[in-house]
């Protein structure tokens, strides 16, 4: 029996190390199997505002829904119709409501939505809002309220202006750390101005690791760990400390675990991406022994020293 264990214990070891040294740890999925239930929904989106007289195309976004029959209200006027209709409006505010019935009409469910038919910039304008730690938002609004103004464009300092989407939004590219000026034009005419000051923040953070749950003795993994510049300054650097648990003999204590580091050199600008490949072939045995078990691995991110970002994750090998 302490044959055993002994040779259990160095196979263990051996494919910790070996392991390592093929970064397998560094790429290990952090998801976990979690049942959720989707319930039906039903939208019409934002409210909004369109120059002039003219065709406006209206969607009922569903999900999770069978069978569905769209009634359709506009300015209590009723109709029948698909999930997209095109209507015209006239000058003036319009209310549009879609009733949806689905599942044998058994079930229901209704959203609503305003149109204004405009023909001057009055009452429309833009605000201002911090998105992140290195992007800016902006939101056109009409009379005070949140709308989807289409056709006001956005210019930051000396940057090409940029047209809001449907629902009246936009956001800036991922910027460093300074003070930026900003004005939205509509028709010609400014409608709203200001500037806003992106702090100076040294952020990154793990954004995905994209590997599989389990593994055979003698496959090939092959996979990713993606970690993305969230701050507002440059990350030039970066290192990684990692702890590789064998569940399978924790008993045995330190003899199931490793502990390493492994510094990485970067130029990141705000919002940009670093890749790390990995491609390795697990060994079939070890020692004798397959390297069978479930696998708890814990990686740090440090910047200057310090961690910034901690993910535990676990994979089987069979």
């Amino acid at each position: 029996m302490l044959r055993d264990k002994a040779i259990r214990s160095l196979a263990l070891i051996g494919l910790v190390i070996l392991l390592v040294a093929a970064f397998f740890a560094f790429f290990l999925d952090d998801e976990s199997s979690v049942e959720t239930v989707s319930l039906p929904s039903l939208s019409l989106g934002c409210d909004r505002v369109i120059w002039g007289e003219g065709a406006l195309e209206l969607h009922a976004k569903t999900s999770n829904i069978s069978d569905p029959i769209f009634l359709w209200t506009i300015d209590g006027v009723l109709f029948s119709g698909g999930e997209r209709i095109v209507r015209n409006f006239s000058l003036g505010e319009h209310t549009v409501l879609v009733n949806l019935s689905f599942n044998g009409q058994s079930q229901s469910l209704e959203d609503d939505m305003s149109v204004f038919v405009i023909d001057s910039v009055e009452g429309v304008s833009v605000r201002d809002f911090k998105v992140s730690n290195n992007r800016w938002g902006f939101q056109t609004i009409y009379h005070g309220r949140d709308a989807g103004v289409g056709g006001v464009m956005v210019s930051l300092n000396s940057r090409l202006p940029r047209e809001v989407d449907s629902c009246g939004y936009f956001s800036t590219e991922p910027l460093f750390s300074g003070e930026y000026l900003w004005h939205a034009e509509y028709h010609g005419e400014v409608v709203a101005s200001g500037s806003f000051d992106i702090a100076e923040v040294y952020e990154l953070k793990i954004v995905k690791i994209d590997l599989g749950e389990v593994y055979t003795a003698g496959g090939t993994v092959d996979g990713r760990i993606v970690l993305m510049n969230t701050g507002s300054t440059r990350v030039e650097g970066f290192d990684i400390d990692t702890k590789i648990v064998n569940l399978r003999y924790a008993w045995m204590g330190d003899a199931a675990k490793r502990e390493f580091s492994k510094s990485y050199r970067s130029d990141l600008k705000p919002g940009e991406i670093y890749e790390i490949p990995i491609h390795v072939t697990i060994p079939e045995k070890v020692g004798g022994v397959r390297p069978r078990g479930r696998y708890k691995i814990t990686v740090d991110l440090l910047l200057s020293g310090e961690r910034v970002d901690t993910r535990t994750t676990y994979t089987r090998v069979e």
